[in-house]
């Protein structure tokens, strides 16, 4: 296997884990809102916190659709973008860990992090066929052969 599928594989499979824990932490808001709305908490804090935790969906949102970007376009992203953007779940990883004892999510996250390492090392370093492809598809054909814009 070579690192173009590698890194493919593991964007989009890192990409499909924060999504679904996206989707799931959204689900969740309705039950923590209304949990929320009864603890007794002034409203600033009520609303402070139901807006962090869609931020916080917001975020992995972003973060899914970025990777899936990356995954089509490897040359769209750098290698050292991909070690930087896998300390966002590397970092929700620990404090759910820690303050919100979310085992499911943080664990998920943490393999999504992982997958985000594994496909920064795997990064591809050699041209690829489809910029050629994009290269050749810019140039203007002639009676007297291609040349370019």
């Amino acid at each position: 296997m070579n690192g173009r599928r590698i890194f493919r594989g593991c964007m989009v499979g890192a990409a499909l884990i924060i999504g679904g824990v996206a989707i799931y932490f959204v689900f969740a808001y309705l039950a923590t809102s209304i949990a929320v709305g009864n603890s007794g908490l002034k409203p600033f804090y009520q609303q402070s916190l139901r807006a962090m935790w869609l931020a916080f969906c917001a975020q992995l949102g972003l973060l899914a659709v970025v990777l899936l970007y990356a995954a089509g376009r490897p040359r769209g992203i750098s290698r050292q973008m991909v070690t930087v953007l896998a300390f966002m779940p590397m970092l929700s990883t620990v404090m759910l860990f820690w303050f919100a004892a979310s085992r499911v999510g943080g664990a998920f996250l943490g393999a999504a992090a992982l997958l985000m390492l594994i496909a920064a090392f795997a990064w591809p370093t050699d041209p690829t066929d489809e910029e050629s492809a994009v290269e050749s598809q810019t140039l203007v054909r002639s009676p007297g052969g291609p040349r370019g814009p």
